[in-house]
């Protein structure tokens, strides 16, 4: 029987904040939660902006006027640009004051800090998950969909003559796309197993996923850490994307406001991305979003969380296209076999407990693409009335990491039984396809079973189509109960216990003003020349005694 990758921790940072114990989600539906929730949140936001007064945390969080000084701080040049939004992280954080940073790239930086909260959301010291777990059975696959693109990235490598600097040698490696699993491995993980970035321009999470779902069921891994990041607040990308004719612009934005008959005194950046509404464009975030996948046997034996399962991850190209970053044909067999897979599996009844994460990046191309492609299909496989959100309206489009984003949000909603809606959409476009399905324009509570799964869909450049499956806790635990006996189910519910101690005494640290992240520079590296013992079916480090198996499976045994 093949592994269920189970998701077993997730962390990261965006606008919103903490993505650990639902902080960020949170943030998002901050009005929705008592004052319990509200101080949770903002003791979380302040100490990260070393802050105290709550409504200057609440104004300098989620999509909002970018810092005056970001693009100075940043990057070579601080250009005027045709909007000041953009989906910061909160303001007064820097993720290179959280560690001992050496001029790393911004999302680098958020890579280090985004996972390092992943692994405090394990509820298990790492070091004892790797003593237990073979290290090439633990890969970590995450990146960029643009580039490492601040001074200390490309942005610096190419630019450093006409600033009047020169290249270093650091400029060239922290470019490079895959980066950010590179220096997961290396410097928060200590890990040895597959590694890499499936770039797929804004569905590159998705793409992540499809990998880290193929290594768990294979066998190939144990552990998979899937993630993305990067920050698109960079004057270039700003004008590379205004020069495509999508992004929303100050003017514009006006504009609408003006025909919408709202005040147009002064831009509203909160409500400037606005998801199958009368829009304007899409704006720009950052992101470093992380989720940990593990093989379900293994889960079982450690007793860890269990937030739900990753069951499947769609990828198609659009075929011969006019444009290439226009809408095309690939993401209808994205999403179509995602649902079809609801149906097929887990029945008809199924698709009416789903709910969708779209792209809804606030371009008016793609408010009547996306809307078409999602009511086509739910029109084709009776769904009643199919409820769709879409969460860059809070966080902006944080490009490779957008998928995770949504993936956060949807375990924050099964957690705390509250969907987000569009609410800085008043109403749907004329040319928005609604029929059977629910667009949420407002926050949507539901009770504890009535989500089975969620769909996160995106559409990238290039044709570049991903749509992920993934299954809520409770679901999840039912699946769980057709492999495992009681006795196996109530051993694992024993181990359980533990780990829930461990995760109220870190989120006590994290709430008390704990922002370091893990960072290992120089310590337990490992020289092959050295250290290591050969033989013909392993290799054993002779100073830690650790065995790495040589064996591997060659799929071709009708062939031998």
């Amino acid at each position: 029987m093949a592994s269920l990758p189970l998701i077993v921790g997730y962390g990261g940072i965006n606008a919103a904040g903490r993505s650990i114990f639902d902080l960020g989600y949170k943030r998002i539906l901050f009005d929705d939660f008592g004052p319990f929730e509200q101080q949770e949140v903002l003791q979380s936001l302040g100490h990260l902006m070393g802050e105290s007064d709550e409504q200057t945390i609440l104004d300098r969080s989620l999509i909002r006027k970018i810092d005056s000084d970001f693009f100075q701080n940043n990057n070579l040049r601080n250009p005027e640009l045709p909007t000041a939004a953009g989906g910061q992280l909160p303001s007064g954080f820097d993720p290179a004051d959280t560690y001992n940073a050496r001029q790393h790239p911004r999302s680098l930086a958020m890579t280090v800090f985004g996972l390092s909260d992943t692994l405090k959301s394990l509820g298990m010291p790492w070091e004892e998950i790797i003593k237990r777990v073979p290290r090439d059975k633990i890969g970590c696959i995450s990146g960029c969909a643009v580039a490492q693109a601040d001074k200390y990235g490309m942005g610096g490598m190419f630019q450093s003559a006409l600033s009047g600097s020169r290249v270093t040698s650091k400029h060239m490696a922290m470019s490079l796309g895959e980066m950010s699993a590179d220096f997961a491995h290396a410097y928060v993980l200590g890990t040895m197993g597959i590694t890499g970035n499936f770039v797929g321009a804004c569905a590159t999470f998705q793409y992540n996923l499809k990998v880290g779902i193929s290594m768990i069921q294979s066998g190939e891994a144990l552990i998979c850490v899937v993630g993305a990041a990067e920050s698109g607040i960079v004057p270039e990308i700003y004008e590379a994307f205004a020069a495509t004719r999508g992004l929303a612009e100050d003017d514009n934005l006006l504009a609408l406001q003006k025909k919408l008959g709202e005040d147009f005194s002064a831009p509203n950046y909160r409500k400037i991305c606005r998801p199958f509404g009368e829009n304007i464009g899409m704006s720009l975030g950052e992101s470093a979003q992380f989720v940990v996948l593990m093989a379900d046997e293994l889960v079982m034996e450690l007793g860890l969380d269990i937030h739900g399962a990753a069951l499947s991850s769609h990828i198609h190209a659009d075929g011969f296209k006019k444009s290439i970053s226009g809408p095309g044909a690939g993401n209808y067999l994205t999403m179509g076999k995602a649902l079809q897979q609801v149906q097929q599996y887990f029945g008809q009844d199924s698709l009416n407990k789903t709910f969708v994460h779209a792209h809804g990046t606030s371009t008016p191309q793609n408010r009547e693409s996306e809307s078409h492609i999602i009511s086509s299909l739910a029109k084709a496989m009776h769904i009643d009335s199919l409820p769709v959100t879409a969460i860059k309206s809070y966080l902006g489009h944080s490009l490779a990491a957008a998928g995770g984003d949504q993936m956060i949000n949807a375990i924050g909603s099964w957690n705390n039984l509250k969907i987000p809606g569009i609410t800085s959409t008043p109403a749907l476009a004329e040319n928005v396809s609604s029929d059977n399905v629910n667009f949420l324009l407002d926050h949507l509570d539901f009770e504890r079973g009535s989500f089975d799964f969620a769909i996160l869909n995106a559409k990238g450049f290039g044709g570049n189509n991903g749509t992920a499956l993934v299954a809520s806790p409770d679901k999840t635990h039912n699946l769980l109960k057709v492999k495992y006996s009681k006795k196996e189910l109530i051993k694992y519910q024993e181990a359980n216990a533990s780990i829930q101690d461990a995760l109220h005494a870190e989120k006590d640290l994290i709430l008390n003003g704990s922002t370091k992240s893990r960072y290992i520079f120089g310590e337990g590296v490992v020289d092959g020349m050295v250290d290591f013992d050969f033989h013909a079916q392993e290799i054993i480090n002779n100073k830690t005694g650790e065995k790495l198996s040589l064996k591997a499976t060659l799929p071709y045994k009708e062939f031998l």
